[in-house]
């Protein structure tokens, strides 16, 4: 699970997480998006995202990294954001956005755009398999 997942199972966003928590947007856009490491904040920021999601620190640093947005093609990106806005919504099409999302990693995997370990990862994230 990522930062961004873990925000749309609270059903939450970066920008009230940052209301509640005190800790700058910024600062936050820079973790959801892989570009600051979590394990790199500072103890004072971990609790106050620990505190404002209900989670303890060590899920906060048992998170994985987001990939970077380069390595993952665009309608897989897509796939993944409708699938994370599916969940924070608690949309009773959650099985189609899980199906797509699906496919997805599955085309992107046979079209060689990303490796057969990078999409068996996402499939452990988002599915458990």
């Amino acid at each position: 699970m990522t930062f961004l997942d873990l925000l749309a199972e609270k059903k939450t966003t970066v920008y009230s997480l940052s209301m509640n928590s005190g800790i700058p947007k910024t600062t936050l856009t820079d973790i959801a998006s892989g570009k600051a490491d979590i394990l790199e904040c500072s103890g004072k920021t971990l609790l106050a995202i620990s505190k404002s999601l209900n989670v303890s620190i060590e899920d906060l640093l048992s998170l994985e990294r987001e990939e970077a947005k380069t390595l993952l093609p665009g309608f897989l990106l897509d796939s993944i954001n409708e699938y994370r806005k599916a969940i924070r919504k608690d949309s009773t099409l959650i099985d189609c956005y899980s199906d797509q999302l699906n496919s997805s990693i599955n085309v992107a995997e046979v079209e060689n755009l990303i490796s057969k370990e990078l999409a068996n990862r996402l499939r452990r994230r988002y599915f458990g398999i």
